[in-house]
């Protein structure tokens, strides 16, 4: 049996690394990352949102998404937005052989380089989920696993002010964002993102990629 971590008290501990969760940081800067997509008309809304907070995301891709995205993904690029790697298929990854993760891995990165990405660095697992193979090919791979510290885990669905509140009373300095608002049913999600940005601002809260805000580790 393949084992896997999967409770939120151990969700930055591995048996191989590290996972990235938030940043220890006197800066007041959060990253905001969005999981799974893209679509192209979540992207077309998305991106002016952000635009008008002159805020900076990082974007974790499906692979299988993203083959039919391709042009949203390249917009996402030209507007200073960063793109990650969060598999091919969307499938838990556990109870795989080596090659699933491998394949996973691979198939994502070459679509992220179609896209523009250079050099993918960022890799997210579908719901969370990580085994120790998965851990391992990511190793070799040389890719850094970002999870996060405020997520809309459960409250998805909720109405948009209500939404917006709870991923607020979560974050502070160094946090690190998970939203879902770049499939075609994250219509709550996309709502909530100008209260969640507008909240961030009364705080003084500025968003920037991971890239950015690993950079303000220990400042």
């Amino acid at each position: 049996m393949t084992m896997f971590v999967n409770l939120a008290g151990l969700r930055c501990f591995n048996a191989i690394f590290d996972a990235t969760c938030s940043v220890s940081t006197t800066r007041n800067v959060v990253a905001l990352t969005f999981s799974d997509g893209p679509s192209e008309q979540a992207v077309t809304q998305v991106l002016p949102i952000l635009a008008t907070h002159n805020a900076k995301a990082t974007f974790f891709l499906s692979g299988q998404k993203l083959e039919n995205a391709l042009p949203a993904a390249t917009r996402m690029l030209a507007a200073g937005h960063e793109l990650g790697n969060m598999g091919y298929s969307n499938q838990v990854m556990e109870d795989r052989p080596q090659s699933f993760h491998a394949e996973e891995i691979a198939k994502t990165d070459a679509l992220l380089h179609k896209a523009g990405v250079e050099n993918p660095r960022y890799f997210r697992p579908p719901f969370g989920i990580r085994s120790v193979g998965l851990l391992w090919e990511l190793y070799r791979a040389k890719y850094s696993l970002i999870m996060w510290d405020v997520s809309d885990n459960g409250r998805r669905e909720a109405p948009p002010q209500a939404y917006a509140n709870a991923i607020l009373a979560q974050t502070r300095p160094g946090s690190i964002i998970m939203l879902h608002a770049l499939g075609p049913d994250d219509e709550e999600a996309r709502a909530a993102l100008p209260l969640i940005l507008d909240g961030l601002d009364k705080r003084g809260l500025k968003s920037v990629t991971v890239s950015e805000l690993l950079a303000e580790r220990g400042k």
